[in-house]
C-alpha cells in the first residue's frame, strides 16, 4: 500500500516529530510512505531516512491565500500514485481533501488541535463529512469536538512511544547526562520540554522554580528548559529568559533536544504546565515511558493518560503553589517516586507504544481500502 503523508510546516514541532517516528517504523511490506512538505527540516529527516518527499507549499487559511498552481499539481500527481493520502494537519486536510474527492482517493485526516469556539467546531465537522472517509483524534478531547453525528469516522488513535528508545538509563549514562547538562550527579533535577510559547507555560514552571527555591532544601533542584521559539514566540521567549536571571544559576538552558529520550530520563520530575487544554501531549508519555516522574495540569489529554497518584500528579491548571507542592512532594519522596514510576511505564508499555499506534493506522487504512 502506497501512502501519501501530507503536512502544512516544514519543522521540527510534536506533530512532525511524532509523523517522523511513524515514517520510520513502518513496516516496509505493509506501507510505502511518501511525504509532501514544504522544505525545511521535516523534509530533510524524512529524506534522511529513506522516504521519497515531494516538496509543497501549504497556504494559510487564516489569510484566504490560495495554493500556487505549480504546488496543486505535485499534490495531484503524488495523489494519483498512491492508494491513499493521510493529511497529517488541519491545513493540509482541506487542501487535500478536495483534490482527494475529485481524484477518488480516500483521505485520513489526523487532527491534533483543538478549537475553542464553537463555528470552528462546525466548519471542522464540515469537512470531515465532506473529504474525509476516517478522522484520527489522538485523544478524547480532540475526539469530541466532533460530536456525535461522525462517531463512526472518527477513531481514537493515542500517540504511541518507542519503549526501547523512551526507557530508564542505568546510573552511569545518567550521570553522563547530567555531566553534559553541567548539572550535579546528586542534585534534584526538574524539567520542562516544549516550544518557547505562552500557552506552554514556561513563565509557570518559573514561578514554580522560584517557589521551591524558597524553600531552601539540603539539596537545592536544578531547573532544565529543553525547547527553543524556532516554531514558537520569540518575544516570549525574550522574557522568559529575562526571569530567568533571578535564578540562575539553577537554571539550565538545553535549548531544541532532537535526541530528547536521555534528557527526559536524566530527570528526577517532568513538569506540564500548559496554560489551556493540551490536546495530546507527547512529552507526557516520553516521560513516564523514561521512569520520570510527571506532574502535569489536570486538563486536556493529559489529565485522561495519568491516573493521579498512582501514574504521576495532577494539579489545577495555572496553580503555582500547587504546582510547586506536588514537585515538592516528589523529589522529597524517593520511594513514592519509584513506585510511581514503574507504574507509569507499565502503563506505557500495555496502552500507548509506538508498534500499538501504527498498527491502528494501518488498520485504518486497509479498511479503507
Amino acid at each position: 500500500m502506497k501512502v501519501l503523508y501530507v503536512n502544512q510546516w516544514g519543522g521540527l514541532g510534536g506533530a512532525e516529530i511524532s509523523l517522523l517516528r511513524v515514517l520510520q517504523n513502518l513496516k516496509e511490506e505493509q506501507i510505502q510512505p511518501v511525504l509532501a512538505c514544504p522544505p525545511g527540516a521535516l523534509a530533510e529527516e524524512a529524506h534522511a531516512i529513506g522516504v521519497e518527499v515531494v516538496p509543497v507549499q501549504i497556504p494559510s487559511l487564516r489569510h484566504r491565500d490560495k495554493p500556487r498552481a505549480r504546488d496543486i499539481q505535485r499534490l495531484r500527481q503524488a495523489m494519483m500514485c498512491c492508494d491513499l493520502v493521510h493529511a497529517y494537519s488541519v491545513r493540509a486536510g482541506w487542501y487535500a481533501g478536495r483534490l482527494c474527492r475529485e481524484l477518488h482517493v480516500p483521505m485520513v485526516w489526523s487532527i491534533h488541535d483543538l478549537f475553542p469556539f464553537l463555528w470552528q467546531r462546525l466548519w471542522l465537522r464540515m469537512v470531515a463529512q465532506r473529504y474525509a472517509q476516517a478522522v484520527v483524534a489522538y485523544s478524547q478531547i480532540l475526539q469530541k469536538q466532533f460530536g456525535d453525528g461522525l462517531r463512526d469516522k472518527v477513531h481514537l488513535v493515542p500517540h504511541g512511544v518507542d519503549i526501547r528508545t523512551f526507557a530508564p538509563l542505568e546510573d552511569t549514562q545518567r550521570v553522563l547526562v547530567r555531566q553534559h547538562c553541567e548539572t550535579p550527579a546528586d542534585a534534584p533535577v526538574v524539567l520542562h520540554a516544549g516550544r518557547l510559547m505562552p500557552f506552554k507555560g514556561q513563565h509557570l514552571f518559573l514561578q514554580m522554580a522560584q517557589h521551591l527555591l524558597q524553600k531552601r532544601q539540603n539539596l537545592l533542584p536544578v531547573f532544565w528548559l529543553a525547547g527553543d521559539a524556532s516554531m514558537g514566540d520569540h518575544r516570549y521567549a525574550a522574557r522568559i529568559r529575562a526571569r530567568a536571571h533571578s535564578i540562575e544559576p539553577q537554571v539550565r538552558w538545553l535549548g531544541f533536544q532532537r535526541a530528547i529520550a536521555p534528557i527526559i530520563a536524566a530527570a528526577d520530575v517532568l513538569v506540564h504546565c500548559s496554560t489551556r487544554p493540551e490536546p495530546f501531549g507527547l512529552v507526557v508519555l516520553e516521560a513516564m515511558a523514561c521512569g520520570t516522574a510527571v506532574v502535569s495540569a489536570n486538563q486536556g489529554a493529559p489529565a485522561e493518560i495519568i491516573e493521579n497518584g498512582r501514574t504521576g500528579l495532577v494539579t489545577p491548571p495555572n496553580d503555582v503553589n500547587a504546582l510547586a507542592e506536588a514537585v515538592h512532594t516528589l523529589l522529597a519522596d524517593t520511594e513514592r517516586r519509584r513506585i510511581m514510576t514503574t507504574s507509569a511505564r507499565r502503563v506505557v508499555c500495555e496502552r500507548y507504544t509506538l508498534e500499538q499506534h501504527i498498527q491502528r493506522l494501518v488498520e485504518i487504512y486497509r479498511a479503507l481500502l
